[in-house]
């Protein structure tokens, strides 16, 4: 797949058309996940579950887009073992479901949580897996205009109509630094421009779809290595953050590895000199 074009192109929809999915798309998707899903940890055992429209009433209180949930045709839900990282996986692994879908001329959107075992009731769920991901998709309503909800706090909220799929949330050097947190100096010359491999991963990770839009993270290039880092943010739970994360650590690696290969993250690496806030955590690192 075409990820750089993928991530520009996908889009979130919450209202869906009654048509139903195509048995031979089910089939694809499934076959997709078995034998070539991108995985963060490959390591982790993992459950894909399909729903269909059906299940829109069990989920009515338990799962939702910030509480409200998006009726679909269908409904995706990832299970993992436990582990310290699984919701990093899950929204790593799950990303690359969505995008597999948009490469399908399917459309979808992401579902929220609170508690997995409140999941597994809803839906009927018998094992010892977590729920750690959930995602509606089908085929979306179409619209005039497509809106984007701007959470910065609770005082200040804006809506703004999007012209463009590919317009970025946050611009590059609202979201990347040099050597040290908050440090912008040379960052051009180092991320180079447009065509070039970290410039590329750096703006797919600019567009990465985050609880409420937040975007609670950045990166610092350090080194001849990348790390990236979690900002401390009131409005999301763990798990939402940890989705998040894992989606924009899709986002980069994806389109980085077109350049690198495979990237290997470090979950335990050094960030004594990268001068990081109070509240901000090292979330990953490694050398490009």
């Amino acid at each position: 797949m075409n990820y750089s074009a993928l991530i520009q192109n996908r889009k979130s929809v919450r209202e869906f058309t009654d048509k139903q999915v195509s048995f031979r798309d089910l089939e694809t998707l499934k076959d997709y996940y078995r034998n070539s899903v991108r995985r963060l940890i490959p390591e982790l055992k993992t459950e894909l579950y399909f729903f269909s429209t059906s299940a829109r009433a069990a989920l009515e209180g338990a799962a939702g887009y910030n509480r409200f949930l998006v009726g679909a045709p269908q409904y995706l839900v990832l299970m993992s073992e436990k582990h310290p990282h699984a919701h990093l996986n899950g929204g790593y692994m799950m990303e690359d479901l969505i995008l597999k879908l948009t490469d399908m001329d399917l459309d979808s959107c992401w579902l929220t949580f609170a508690d997995s075992e409140d999941i597994k009731s809803s839906l009927g769920i018998e094992s010892d897996l977590d729920v750690v991901a959930m995602a509606a998709f089908g085929y979306g309503a179409k619209t005039t205009r497509r809106l984007r909800l701007n959470i910065r706090s609770m005082s200040n909220v804006d809506v703004v109509a999007q012209h463009r799929y590919m317009e970025p949330k946050h611009r590059i050097q609202d979201m990347a630094f040099v050597n040290t947190w908050g440090n912008p100096q040379d960052l051009r010359r180092q991320i180079g421009f447009f065509d070039d491999m970290l410039w590329e991963a750096l703006y797919a990770a600019t567009l990465s779809p985050s609880y409420l839009n937040r975007q609670a993270y950045g990166f610092v290039l350090h080194g001849g290595s990348i790390s990236l880092i979690s900002k401390p943010d009131p409005y999301n739970t763990q798990i939402d953050r940890d989705l998040s994360l894992g989606i924009v650590l899709h986002h980069f690696s994806s389109v980085a590895e077109n350049w690198t290969g495979k990237l290997r993250w470090d979950f335990a690496a050094d960030d004594s000199e990268l001068n990081l806030p109070e509240g901000h955590q090292l979330v990953a690192a490694c050398p490009l």
